[in-house]
């Protein structure tokens, strides 16, 4: 149930910006990290693709150095990819549908905002 004119995006890969809460005690936040994604009613298993970029906390913009991995209270912008096509809005255009959380073994890791789908 969408509009017409702009349907909604099925995707099975996209990308999002991170801000890392706190990882289990032996996991490392890079590509081919798992989690459970949590939007809206959606619960679908995920992995990391590719870390894109870090963005400084301070300034708030892109950081120039390619990111391999991520701590705790990182913010990075990454391509996350699911099993199954869900449907999502980018944060930009519908902020309510544009979060989601990202979950390992019950303990929220990551809270996120989608800002890019690929159709």
């Amino acid at each position: 149930m969408c509009s017409v004119a702009k349907p909604i995006p099925a995707v099975s890969e996209f990308i999002a910006q991170l801000q890392i809460l706190e990882l289990l005690d032996n996991a490392i936040f890079t590509a081919g990290y798992k989690a459970v994604l949590h939007i809206h009613a959606v619960m679908e298993e995920c992995e990391i693709i590719e870390l894109m970029q870090q963005i400084d906390p301070k300034t708030k913009k892109p950081m120039k150095k390619k990111v391999l991995f991520v701590k705790n209270g990182a913010v990075v912008v990454c391509r996350v990819q699911v099993n199954n096509l869900i449907c999502i809005e980018k944060f930009s255009d519908f902020p309510q549908l544009g979060r989601f959380t990202l979950r390992t073994e019950g303990k929220t890791v990551a809270v996120g905002k989608v800002t890019g789908v690929s159709s």
